[in-house]
């Protein structure tokens, strides 16, 4: 019948199939649409909030606490740490929370800090001149080698035709051992030169270090926790655990625990600390970060810093407290006695500048007999020793008080205070 209008009866049942997948689809989306409408309105008649609906009373108080991080009380940190100070607050923004630092102050002489320098350079330079060496040769080889393979002519083309099992062995071995030996120095001697003047990782290197700070009166020292800290970060198996989790633990552990008692405390015991330049503090529990003392530095030089802030302490992050800092300078007692090491040091620089080094040991000589009498060092004692002090100065034609000001007057002086 319906082929007398002209619709084919193929077209009339493709669309009646279709008009009745519509009318199905269309009873479920009904039948889901009142479920949804009969679970809020039950919902709301059992008072049980529905996320994205409920809303709170005027003035009710909400049920969860805020996200916002409050500071820790004190009790909650564990000893000997303490809140970081906060004018450490923009240098410790530049440092990663996966590891442990050590801060200290190098006063080591220049020229011993060259010495020590010294010695690391010129292996990496030996070791950089080898390496080209080898490459000026390994080329050309390599080269035939390659050329070879693709069938050319080649040195290194070998005729298996002519040549014996004996001989093709040979070869073989030979080159197998070059490939090594190559391998080798690739891979690990030559990881030595690259990183002493071209960094690793997209950190500092040694001699950019060197470049940019020079050699120093008093350098900052910024130490790192090497391999040995991921098991503090991690679980046994080696997956990754939330933040902190396993921190905390050797954290509350103290002085007591394995980790301080034997990669802390050793490399903070004062004896050490004050007789290692920087270069000498790398061993198998530490290395230097370089980039950090840059940035030290950097905040020095601005003045947002002084170099008192980076005295001997111990620095780790705590997701629970954020960063920690164990100030190990007040239980070594550093500070006064620093101090008046530096000025030590510095009118001995100047007085070398001026080629007047002989008259920085009078100066020692004069104070040390005025100081080592018998009874306190009184106001007139002080006065007779600068009054010979004057005098040296004058015969050596150099002007007292111009010094004296440079280096922050004669009073400020080691072994100049008024004890009586």
């Amino acid at each position: 019948m319906l082929e007398r209008f002209g619709i084919p009866v193929a077209d009339h049942l493709d669309c009646r199939r279709r008009w009745d997948f519509i009318r199905i689809s269309c009873r479920r989306q009904r039948s889901a649409f009142s479920q949804n409408v009969l679970f809020l309105i039950g919902s709301f008649i059992a008072g049980i909030p529905v996320r994205g609906m409920a809303k709170p009373k005027p003035g009710s108080k909400p049920t969860t606490k805020p996200s916002t991080p409050k500071a820790p009380p004190p009790s909650s940190i564990p000893a000997p740490f303490s809140p970081a100070p906060e004018k450490l607050k923009t240098f410790l923004s530049t440092l990663s929370p996966n590891h442990i630092y050590i801060t200290s102050l190098d006063s080591h002489p220049r020229d011993f800090k060259r010495r020590i320098f010294a010695v690391p350079l010129i292996l990496n330079i030996f070791l950089a001149i080898l390496l080209l060496y080898r490459l000026q040769f390994a080329t050309v080889t390599y080269f035939s080698i390659f050329t070879a393979i693709l069938g050319y002519d080649s040195p290194a083309k070998i005729d298996t035709k002519n040549s014996d099992a004996l001989s093709l062995l040979g070869t073989v071995g030979e080159r197998v051992l070059m490939f090594t030996g190559d391998f080798v120095l690739v891979r690990f001697v030559g990881l030595w030169p690259w990183g002493f003047f071209l960094g690793t990782n997209g950190e500092s290197s040694p001699v950019g270090w060197r470049r940019w700070i020079g050699f120093r009166d008093v350098e900052i020292v910024i130490r790192r926790s090497r391999r040995w800290d991921v098991p503090l970060f991690t679980k046994e198996d080696g997956s990754e655990e939330p933040r902190g989790a396993v921190r905390e633990q050797w954290l509350d552990e103290g002085r007591e625990g394995k980790v301080f008692a034997k990669r802390v405390l050793p490399a903070v015991e004062r004896n050490w600390v004050k007789n290692k330049t920087s270069y000498l503090m790398l061993d198998q529990n530490w290395d230097l970060f370089f980039t950090g003392m840059l940035k030290a530095h950097a905040l020095c030089d601005a003045g947002e810093n002084a170099l008192e802030d980076f005295r001997t302490a111990v620095l780790v992050y705590s997701e629970r407290s954020g960063w920690l800092s164990w100030e190990v300078w007040k239980d070594h007692g550093e500070g006064t006695g620093d101090e008046g090491t530096r000025k030590l040091q510095l009118i001995k620089d100047k007085l070398t500048l001026m080629g007047k080094e002989n008259l920085f040991f009078r100066w020692i000589e004069v104070v040390q007999s005025e100081t080592s009498q018998t009874g306190p060092f009184t106001a007139d004692r002080q006065k007779k020793a600068v009054q010979k002090i004057k005098e040296e100065f004058k015969e050596r034609e150099v002007d007292f008080d111009e010094f004296w000001a440079y280096v922050g007057g004669v009073e400020s002086m080691p072994g100049m205070e008024i004890t009586g």
